[in-house]
């Protein structure tokens, strides 16, 4: 499961650039209803770590309580959070038994079982729908977003074995 462990590790490089783009933002600017996604930047953002620390907890074993993933108010104790519970990710993923099935039910309730692998790839799946969203609100604000292509990825890693 190499590719699902990289997939991991994009997704922190990926939304380490997403929070490069959003961090000079005024906050009128976060918090300006522009529609789509979740009608804000900051509420699209927040979205996207409520997500991470949600799916966390479910690899944990823990359920998930929605009150306890409100992001910090403080952005800078936000981003060094989020960037950390993304290392955790990767630390996990590097050990993972990729098929060892967790348990969870969704926030209504409803029971689901999925392999780790499946779970891991569907987190990074859903964070480049958002950040791909949030790069569209940028736009929409005149800034221009960090690009966080795949393939970017792929040749940072190039560039810092050669």
């Amino acid at each position: 499961m190499i590719d699902t462990l990289h997939h991991v590790r994009f997704n922190r490089w990926a939304t380490a650039r997403t929070l490069d783009s959003v961090r000079p933002l005024s906050p009128e600017e976060l918090d300006r209803p522009i529609g789509g996604s979740y009608g804000t930047l900051r509420a699209t953002v927040g979205h996207i770590y409520m997500a991470d620390s949600i799916w966390w907890d479910r690899l944990q074993g823990r359920p998930a309580d929605l009150s306890r993933y409100e992001p910090p108010a403080d952005r800078a104790a936000w981003e060094e959070q989020w960037l950390a519970l993304l290392d955790q990710y990767i630390e996990y993923a590097q050990a993972a038994d990729w098929n060892q099935t967790i348990a969870y039910q969704d926030t209504k309730g409803n029971p689901y079982r999925n392999p780790v692998w499946q779970t891991l790839l569907h987190l990074t799946n859903h964070d480049s729908f958002h950040r791909g969203q949030v790069s569209n609100m940028l736009r929409q604000l005149g800034h221009t977003p960090t690009p966080q292509d795949l393939i970017m990825y792929y040749r940072s890693l190039d560039a810092q074995a050669g």
